[in-house]
């Protein structure tokens, strides 16, 4: 590749980068369906053609925002499970997620949509197919974090894959409630506690001596 070449490639990359960030600008004020492809054009100061000759249409714009934030996922998961220690790993894998719904007011709403029948038809299906195999990878990921805490004896023995939709349902439900405070107008627990009382819960269910406790019981 010469230096003209390649200096072109670096501009267009840089240039998708812009309208990237100016979609996310968008969705964050707008909603997903309160989003265009005109309002993206004029926050990222192109044209609409300019948007066009990157992405084909809004859904393949949103598409590629959630495809790199799953790719920054799977980086930072991977790293939690070969880092840290067998007994941290739900906690740190947690927190990536909590920090991402902090920082993208958007990304968290769309997966609740599609937990509900009767919104999920504002999304394409080209975005529910996306977004439904990104929930499924972090699905994956927290399963594997009690997978290896199970085999390391950190947990009972449970249905990971089980645990693993539960956390997350709880996870959806802390946003949801957060969202309602602040929506209402009501004072707001910060995300982060919220959250983070709801992971203590599940972890004190995973206990071995929980397991223990009810044999005894029993």
């Amino acid at each position: 590749m010469t230096n003209a070449q390649e200096r072109k490639a670096q501009e267009r990359q840089a240039r998708r980068r812009r309208i990237q960030e100016a979609a996310r600008t968008v969705f964050a004020e707008r909603g997903y369906a309160g989003a265009s492809i005109e309002l993206i054009a004029r926050a990222a100061q192109l044209s609409v053609g300019a948007i066009y000759l990157y992405f084909r249409s809004k859904e393949d714009l949103y598409t590629s925002l959630v495809e790199d934030t799953l790719t920054v996922f799977d980086v930072e998961m991977a790293q939690v499970r070969e880092q840290a220690e067998t007994s941290k790993r739900l906690r740190e894998t947690w927190s990536i997620l909590v920090r991402w719904a902090e920082k993208d007011v958007e990304g968290p709403r769309i997966l609740r949509l599609l937990s509900q029948p009767a919104i999920r038809p504002q999304l394409s299906d080209e975005v529910v197919v996306a977004v439904s195999a990104g929930i499924q990878r972090i699905q994956d990921h927290i399963g594997a974090c009690i997978a290896d805490g199970i085999h390391a004896g950190v947990y009972r023995q449970v249905n990971a894959r089980e645990v693993a939709d539960l956390a997350w349902s709880v996870l959806l439900g802390s946003l949801d409630a957060a969202e309602m405070h602040t929506n209402l107008g009501l004072p707001a627990e910060p995300i982060i506690q919220r959250t983070d009382r709801a992971l203590s819960l599940i972890e004190q269910a995973l206990a071995p001596q929980v397991a223990a406790t009810l044999r005894a019981v029993a």
